[in-house]
């Protein structure tokens, strides 16, 4: 019968968290920061109906209903 060797990472520590990037030579550059954004409220669902632009000729699909 055959083993199975488990490979579970290196013994060391893993690296802290830093908030910058250091690079080699030229310095570092910070990273940006969390900035809380507002977003739509997706519980009142709009539904907007329009006519497709530069359709041309086309035979069926030159509308559309977003909700």
């Amino acid at each position: 019968m055959s083993k199975v060797h488990i490979i579970s990472g290196p013994a060391e520590a893993p690296p802290t968290p830093v908030n910058k990037e250091v690079i080699k030579g030229q310095g570092s550059v910070p990273f940006a920061k969390l900035i809380p954004e507002k977003t739509p409220n997706t519980e009142e669902g709009k539904i907007f109906r329009g006519k497709k632009r530069g359709m041309g000729a086309a035979l069926r699909g030159s509308r559309y209903i977003s909700c």
